[in-house]
């Protein structure tokens, strides 16, 4: 779908969009078989990872237990779409590219995605930051997302909250340690704008690279996945070298 003058001005305000029912019912329904499949184990990468298993980044707090499943541990699972067709093609889908056509324009280019699952009853928080602040490689800091929820994302396990019109400039973060390197605390930001996105599954927010958000851990007994996929203008310049092993591939122009 092409953006309308509302929509884009929306984004441009407040540096992100709410795109709802985005993928069919069939679409969604096929793609959630796919990352439970992922994550629980029976659908391996197509190539690239010597290990045999998708790069995955397991829940802290639950790693060591052997009474929790595998697909109930895992926090996040990086670049399905560069290690197996079937992501790829979804990250290609035009329901997702038109939305970011309307946003970057027409030379585009796939960075990676990530899916974040965060578990029912465990899933744990992200603190503030804006995505850019990994991604200082490549000026100007003009990055797209596409949120894609597989679960309606909900205040109560764990949607992303957003604090519009901060996409403005780069903030200086500070350097955490665990499984985020780099975040902002609230006494750095300005929390009165603050709002939680939440999204019925099947439908997208796209924001923008330099929008801070967070998200809260999940203490419900419902789980919360969301495929994101991340693009870049054709365009864009790198300022210092990112030797990213998967290469920044041209997705449309």
């Amino acid at each position: 779908m092409k953006l309308s003058a509302e929509q884009k001005h929306f984004f441009a305000e407040n540096g992100y969009l709410v795109v709802p029912d985005l993928l069919s019912p069939d679409q969604l329904a096929e793609l959630k078989t796919m990352v439970d499949r992922v994550l629980d184990g029976s659908v391996k990468p197509e190539r690239g990872r010597p290990d045999g298993d998708f790069m995955l980044q397991l829940e802290p707090g639950v790693k060591d237990r052997a009474d929790i499943p595998r697909k109930d541990k895992i926090r996040v699972a990086f670049h399905l779409c560069h290690t197996h067709s079937y992501f790829w093609n979804h990250a290609a889908r035009p329901e997702i590219v038109d939305v970011i056509e309307s946003l970057l324009g027409p030379q585009i280019r796939l960075y990676t995605d990530q899916l974040f699952v965060k578990p029912a009853n465990h899933g744990s928080e992200v603190p503030f930051h804006q995505d850019h602040a990994y991604w200082t490689q490549v000026q100007p800091y003009n990055m797209i997302s596409c949120w894609l929820a597989l679960d309606d994302a909900t205040v109560e396990n764990g949607c992303v909250h957003m604090l519009p019109g901060t996409h403005k400039q780069l903030l200086p973060h500070r350097e955490f340690e665990g499984t985020q390197k780099y975040g902002l605390l609230e006494e750095d930001v300005e929390l009165a704008g603050e709002v939680p996105v939440e999204i019925k599954a099947g439908g997208a927010m796209f924001h923008h690279s330099l929008t801070v958000h967070r998200s809260f851990p999940n203490r419900s007994d419902k789980g919360r996945r969301g495929l994101v996929s991340i693009y870049m203008p054709a365009d864009l310049t790198f300022v210092k070298p990112w030797d990213f092993e998967y290469g920044f591939k041209q997705i449309r122009g």
